[in-house]
């Protein structure tokens, strides 16, 4: 059953009207970064200041497959943004400046079906783009008592750049936008599901980033 994501559809939207075109989401490793100068004209990347990376997070009603509780959402820079990206991540974000993050877990129900959504602010898109170049090379090498992680293909709804992996009940989708890494992993969501909250993710963040409320 598909799993069911409340403005996926309107986040579409706003994505397509944002990025001015309904392109596909470029793979890990193209060296085109959004910023390129067009013409005599330098496109700003996207980018996020303190509280547009708390407002860009989703939030539980977000998600319209069961209701969903949440705790405050954190916010950290500095040494500590780097300590959580290495401890999350575990891969090291030179350059990343803040860091964001919010758990989503169902409630009511013995399931242990959540998501974690989690921006990395960074300078500048190649200082983002290096690191999910990193993320994705020690996703795919990685072999751990659990197994390996099987490259997926999903949609992320708008991303620079992204990739995705899957092992068992758990769904991970990694994504730059501008000069914003972002980390949406999901537990019992299914591919579809965790491919919806990827798009819930970039749609917010583009708002966001554009000076819109995204709850409005």
């Amino acid at each position: 059953m598909r799993t069911g994501v409340r403005g996926i559809a309107v986040a579409a939207v706003l994505v397509t009207a944002l990025a001015g075109c309904g392109g596909g989401t470029d793979p890990v490793g193209n060296d085109a970064i959004s910023g390129i100068s067009e013409g005599e004209q330098k496109v700003p990347p996207v980018s996020l200041d303190e509280a547009g990376m708390i407002n860009a997070l989703p939030h539980s009603s977000d998600l319209t497959s069961g209701t969903f509780g949440a705790g405050d959402p954190d916010l950290v820079q500095g040494t500590e943004a780097s300590e959580l990206c290495i401890d999350r991540l575990e891969v090291e974000c030179p350059g990343g400046k803040i860091v964001s993050m919010k758990d989503l877990a169902l409630v009511s129900s013995s399931s242990d079906k959540g998501v974690t959504f989690m921006l990395v602010s960074f300078g500048t898109e190649e200082e983002a783009a290096a690191v999910l170049k990193t993320l994705e090379k020690s996703k795919k090498e990685f072999d751990g008592p659990s197994g390996r992680y099987t490259p997926v293909k999903v949609e992320s709804g708008g991303a620079d750049e992204s990739f995705a992996i899957e092992r068992n009940d758990f769904v991970g989708v990694y994504m730059r936008i501008g000069t914003v890494l972002s980390y949406v992993i999901t537990n019992d969501f299914g591919r579809e599901g965790a491919e919806g909250a990827a798009q819930v993710q970039v749609g917010r963040l583009k708002v966001v980033a554009a000076g819109g409320d995204p709850d409005a």
